[in-house]
């Protein structure tokens, strides 16, 4: 995948969503080039970041978001869902925090324990992103 073909493809991802939210969150690493696309392309300026990390077989957050989420709509976004835990513990962090999240990537693994509330297609091998060469 290429710049050129990353930018459709978010801006494709943007046609299926209904709603405006508050505010947009990146889940870092992946999420931080989409949601930033998004978050223009929808007109939203409220754009956070959560660091989530593997511990052992589940994740936990290193990062935390300071500001009020209450009764905020959020989008939380990913660049692509493999098992989707990354993305079920961030939306529980946001919830808990009373925000109200719709969550969407790029792309969902066949098989994904999560799966996103808004996604362009289900792969069975998540493509490289551009972001991702050295």
């Amino acid at each position: 995948m290429n710049w050129h073909e990353l930018d459709a493809e978010v801006r494709e991802l943007s046609g299926k969503l209904t709603e405006r939210p508050d505010a947009i969150v990146a889940i870092v690493r992946g999420g931080l080039v989409p949601a930033r696309l998004l978050a223009t392309l929808l007109g939203v300026a409220e754009l956070y970041c959560l660091t989530v990390v593997k511990d052992g077989d589940g994740r936990a957050l290193t990062t935390d978001i300071t500001a009020n989420l209450e009764g905020k709509s959020v989008l939380l976004v990913e660049d692509a869902v493999e098992s989707g835990k990354s993305l079920a513990a961030a939306e529980y962090y946001l919830e808990d925090r009373g925000a109200s999240v719709t969550t969407a990537c790029l792309y969902a693994r066949a098989g994904a324990k999560h799966v996103p509330d808004h996604y362009l297609k289900t792969v069975d091998a998540i493509p490289e992103f551009p972001w991702e060469r050295v």
